[in-house]
């Protein structure tokens, strides 16, 4: 049933995984969701499949809804309301799904006519569809510092999150300690660590003439079966669950691995962010260029194909 807090067509800006996923669920929630895509956007097949409307950005014929959904990657959003801007109208509510841009930016002050508001949802963009569909749990945080209107806004927030499939919280967090928390987790854990550690792992296990079907068992599909585990547990009882063996080796090799100069990079990386000197990182960085090495790093790695070959039969 649509909740009557949401009262207009929601707008959405771009149709990116994580787009595509709440659009899908908004609309199945029975909202009405316009897509706005920049002319000749690659997406505009794929809305237009989904049966989804869409418009071009950058015109007048923006729709007077007063909520968008901005889910275009963080770069580009004070790029989005600087050509926007005219014509949407005041008072609107902008929802980010990220504390980047307004943190390094400061949109709130250039563009105080809207409300800033956050809505960031703690999953990959699959993982919101497939809890949604499966009436699953999902949790997310929000911000409404930047809020024309606190009351309201944090009314249209609830809304919006339990339509989009959150089912805990939203908890508070403010735009910057959610870009901080997620910034750091990504760097020290989720992006930098357990990908590469997986992969150096499984070539370490290959150099030793392990099979490359044991080692990938092993070092890449056991990742996700301690992490599901890791979650669904908690640490006690995740730890009351290893094997000897496996608590043993973990407690001899995490005072090893979790040296005095590991933490040290940790400590310059938190810092690194804290300081905002990673926005001068994103600025200078080709995102296009480093994003197709690091895709065809990963593509001429042994893994990745085992991986191919496997997949299929283990998922």
């Amino acid at each position: 049933m649509t909740n009557s807090i949401i009262n207009a067509p929601l707008v959405m800006i771009g149709f990116g995984s994580q787009a595509k996923a709440w659009a899908l669920n908004l609309r199945d929630s029975g909202h009405e969701v316009l897509i706005g895509l920049r002319a000749n956007s690659p997406s505009l097949e794929t809305v237009s499949s989904l049966g989804f409307k869409s418009f071009e950005l950058g015109k007048a014929n923006f729709p007077s809804s007063s909520a968008i959904l901005l889910l275009i990657p963080d770069h580009l959003h004070e790029d989005f309301l600087k050509l926007n801007s005219p014509y949407i109208k005041d008072g609107s509510r902008i929802i980010y799904a990220h504390g980047y841009s307004v943190t390094k930016s400061s949109l709130q002050n250039s563009y105080s006519k809207y409300s800033h508001l956050l809505l960031a949802p703690k999953a990959i963009a699959s993982e919101v569809r497939f809890q949604y569909e499966t009436k699953g749990k999902l949790g997310a945080l929000y911000s409404t510092e930047f809020a024309l209107n606190e009351l309201s806004d944090k009314e249209f927030l609830d809304a919006l999150s339990g339509s989009i499939g959150i089912t805990a919280g939203p908890y508070s967090a403010s735009f910057e300690q959610e870009m901080r928390a997620d910034l750091f987790s990504e760097q020290a854990l989720l992006c930098g660590l357990i990908p590469y550690a997986a992969l150096t792992s499984y070539n370490k296990l290959r150099a030793k003439g392990i099979p490359k079907e044991a080692a990938y068992m092993e070092c890449w599909l056991e990742t996700k079966l301690i992490c599901d585990a890791m979650v669904k547990m908690g640490p006690v009882e995740f730890f009351k669950l290893i094997s000897p063996n496996a608590l043993i080796g973990g407690e001899k090799a995490q005072k090893q691995l979790l040296s005095p100069e590991y933490l040290k990079t940790l400590d310059g990386l938190i810092e690194d962010i804290w300081d905002k000197n990673f926005f001068k990182e994103c600025d200078e960085t080709d995102i296009s260029k480093l994003k197709n090495e690091v895709l065809e790093f990963w593509q001429n790695q042994e893994l990745s194909q085992t991986h191919e070959e496997l997949s299929k039969d283990l998922f």
